[in-house]
């Protein structure tokens, strides 16, 4: 990659992390760690998106967030790639019928990233992810259908770039080649509790007309509420509204 190509990579990996943090923002030592940069060179670069207005630090806590100028841009891209709108409604109907808690989720080059979130009634709510939280591909049951539908080439790549040693509970290679047969054969992805033993996740993917993948809808429950009947419910429900997304976006002719 040349000289140039890399410093830029390394300033949209920032932003990337800039983004999945919580609302008081990420502090400059957990953001270099997570991008792979000393303090020095994170510090550098966040004074220039600083100043172009890309990101701004709360002068109390000392943590960063995203600038107007990223809200703007979000705006702009919107407009092509509303898949937001567009799923909002199929989300919340996912949310109410199962009275659980409904995902809508992308694919952001290695990652799935949560957009949207809806709680249903069912007082235990499981809450792991918020809109523009970052997981790897395979990790979470939305997630994992997000990468189990792609191309075998494609998923080959991706995995060929995993790294189990990020986080004590991830799942070695070899479990999550397993688990990527068996949501391909189930047509439905599972997360058993890989992350949370007792929180269960079932996801589907929305297709396009040639069968790429453009989303995913999940739904993440106590283990008590995702098993027999129920668990074919829930999935039954998840098709139903990745069905009417798919129509919705073809309509409209959003890509993502």
């Amino acid at each position: 990659m040349p000289a140039g190509a890399q410093s830029l990579s390394r300033v949209l990996r920032l932003l990337k992390q800039i983004a999945a943090a919580p609302p008081r923002g990420a502090g400059l030592s957990d953001l270099a760690t997570a991008t792979g940069l000393t303090q020095p060179t994170a510090h550098r670069m966040l004074v220039a998106l600083q100043h172009e207005g890309f990101v701004l630090q709360d002068s109390n806590l000392k943590t960063y967030a995203l600038g107007r100028e990223a809200y703007v841009l979000g705006l702009a891209a919107a407009r092509r790639h509303g898949i937001l709108q567009m799923a909002e409604a199929g989300l919340q109907r996912i949310a109410l019928e199962t009275g659980d808690t409904a995902y809508l989720s992308i694919r952001s080059g290695d990652d799935a990233v949560c957009v949207d979130r809806k709680t249903g009634d069912f007082p235990i709510k499981i809450l792991t992810l918020e809109p523009g939280h970052r997981r790897p591909l395979g990790l979470g049951a939305g997630s994992l259908a997000l990468l189990s539908f792609q191309s075998q080439a494609d998923v080959d790549d991706v995995l060929s770039r995993y790294d189990s040693a990020q986080h004590p509970a991830y799942p070695s290679l070899d479990v999550l080649h397993e688990d990527i047969a068996l949501t391909r054969q189930h047509g439905y992805a599972l997360n058993p509790g890989r992350i949370i033993p007792e929180m269960v996740g079932v996801g589907v993917p929305v297709l396009d007309d040639q069968g790429a993948v453009s989303a995913a809808l999940s739904v993440a429950a106590i283990r008590s509420r995702l098993s027999g009947a129920n668990l074919q419910r829930v999935v039954d429900i998840l098709h139903r509204e990745a069905q009417q997304l798919k129509e919705a976006l073809r309509m409209t002719n959003i890509s993502l």
